[in-house]
């Protein structure tokens, strides 16, 4: 293969798992592309990237993408590259080159397609534009899917202007019928809460799940009133003229307790499902849906044995409020009798360790147990999405799963 400058990968593509898109549209190779075999005619040395590949690439695996190979020859091969999310859908055909142990294509777009074997036989993504400027990664594999992903509408006991409320569940599971082990794992904010354009926008962690699934557990991610596609208005602590998140304890509590009632519905329906273990239920979540969990599992200790908290806190550490609010949001997850499991990484824009482990320490002294972990976020990272990278919280999130059996 020739040789030229290598490719700036960014550091944390190792980390990326084999997941499933969550993009609602499609991506769609041509017809006559689809139909395609491996190319049996192939050089040994390339007949690994033969065939059609599926997987993911974008934030929250938010992009569906398929790609076949053929024609490969020892400098190159015939590539067609189809990708699909909300925002647009491309379908593109190109020469590729070997450069590096890597296969280079320029779409009709002006971007760089650049793919990647990995050990196990997966493949990385990458596309660039012009060549500098990263503006995707991802993941794809010729084998099964690594869980079965669905999605499921909750009926609610709440009304909005006269109408019912559903939640929107999305449920990533090992195949079977179960019932299996269940975690449910909860979303956070949308930043500062002043870009009311992500409020539509379906939270899962393909990471989490790829980790979760490969242990025989299946994941549920309720999407609270007014976020993903749940009915109802999202109102989780904002400013009265709803511009951004309010720093004043007398509004953020509210939507606290707001979201607790969400989660509250959505874990009812969820404990009485065929699939799901009763007796190993853990809830989990992420910033907000961090210190959601744990106080949901000390107010309802009956119904869970764990709550894992990713980077947890409703109001970052630059509010004036922030100690007063995520302090007694984190007590109330004191009287749960388990241990609970606390990952927070370095240099986290919203929540400083300091500031974390103050919580953490109000939480132990209003009686809590747990354990407290610092995670070192890859470069390019900062420590608030620490949860994206397996390698960092696995060894932890196992021994905790065993001690709580």
């Amino acid at each position: 293969m020739a040789v030229s400058a290598q490719t700036a990968w960014p550091s944390y593509i190792g980390d990326l798992p084999r997941a499933v898109s969550e993009s609602p549209v499609a991506a769609e190779l041509p017809p006559q592309v689809a139909a395609l075999a491996e190319d049996a005619t192939a050089p040994a040395a390339v007949a690994p990237w033969s065939g059609i590949w599926k997987g993911w690439a974008c934030r929250g695996a938010g992009c569906d993408v398929k790609v076949s190979i053929r024609d490969l020859s020892a400098t190159g091969a015939t590539v067609t590259y189809a990708g699909a999310s909300l925002l647009q859908t491309v379908v593109d055909e190109a020469p590729g080159h070997f450069e590096n142990d890597e296969l280079h294509v320029r779409l009709k777009t002006g971007a760089k397609l650049v793919l990647r074997l990995r050990q196990d036989g997966d493949m990385e993504l990458g596309i660039w534009r012009p060549d500098t400027q990263l503006l995707s990664v991802g993941v794809l594999s010729r084998r099964p899917p690594a869980y079965v992903r669905r999605v499921e509408w909750l009926d609610t006991p709440f009304t909005e202007s006269g109408k019912p409320v559903r939640l929107e569940m999305v449920v990533h599971r090992p195949e079977g019928d179960g019932p299996f082990p269940t975690l449910v794992m909860n979303h956070g904010s949308t930043g500062m809460g002043n870009r009311p354009e992500w409020f539509p926008l379906t939270w899962v962690s393909p990471e989490v799940s790829a980790f979760f699934v490969a242990r025989g557990w299946q994941v549920v991610y309720p999407q609270r009133r007014g976020r993903g596609k749940s009915d109802g208005l999202y109102d989780e602590g904002f400013e009265a003229d709803r511009s951004r998140y309010s720093c004043q304890a007398s509004l953020s509590l509210p939507g606290a307790e707001r979201a607790l009632a969400d989660i509250g519905v959505a874990m009812a329906a969820i404990r009485q499902r065929a699939d799901v273990d009763a007796k190993r239920i853990v809830i989990g979540g992420v910033s907000r849906g961090g210190i959601l969990a744990t106080a949901y599992a000390g107010l309802h200790p009956q119904e869970v044995v764990g709550a894992i908290n990713f980077v947890g806190g409703w109001l970052g550490a630059l509010c004036p409020d922030a100690v007063k609010v995520n302090g007694e949001l984190f007590a109330r997850g004191a009287a749960f009798p388990g241990p609970t499991l606390w990952l927070y990484g370095e240099k986290d824009p919203y929540y400083p360790i300091a500031h974390s482990r103050g919580n953490f320490k109000a939480f132990q002294a209003a009686g809590g147990k747990g354990t407290f972990t610092v995670l070192t976020p890859p470069q390019g990272q900062d420590g608030h999405s620490t949860y994206t990278v397996q390698r960092l919280w696995g060894a932890s999130v196992d021994t905790y799963l065993d001690s709580i059996r």
